[in-house]
């Protein structure tokens, strides 16, 4: 296997690090040499790309504990402790909202595209 470049080093202690001096310190390069990286457009395009990456893979993480944390909240709707029955019955009411306006924003931007589309049709 090929030994990584200095930028590959890089741009995995930057997705694993709290903070430019720990990835200059875990990847063995200068905090300079990761500012100057961090200034070349390729390596911000990779980088960000990177950062999605992993976003991505943790919202399918949280997706899988979805269900058992619809579970719990359930359970705990009736669990005879008034506090966190209380809770549960918050944390759902919120979620719900939240879904709501999310599906909301969605339908409307894609309306938005939808009529963008049909107007670069008919102009051009």
């Amino acid at each position: 296997m090929p030994k990584p470049n200095n930028k590959e080093t890089a741009l995995n202690a930057l997705l694993n690090s709290a903070s430019i001096a720990e990835a200059a310190q875990t990847s063995g390069l200068s905090e300079r040499t990761l500012y100057r990286f961090l200034e070349d457009a390729e390596f911000q395009t990779e980088y960000r790309n990177a950062r999605r990456r992993v976003f991505e893979q943790n919202i399918v993480r949280l997706q899988s504990l979805h269900s058992g944390a619809i579970d719990t909240l359930e359970r705990n709707l009736t669990c005879e402790n008034p506090s966190v029955e209380v809770r549960a019955a918050q944390i759902i009411i919120e979620g719900n909202r939240k879904d709501f306006e999310t599906l909301d924003i969605l339908e409307r931007m894609e309306k938005l595209e939808d009529a963008i589309e049909e107007s670069a049709k008919e102009n051009g």
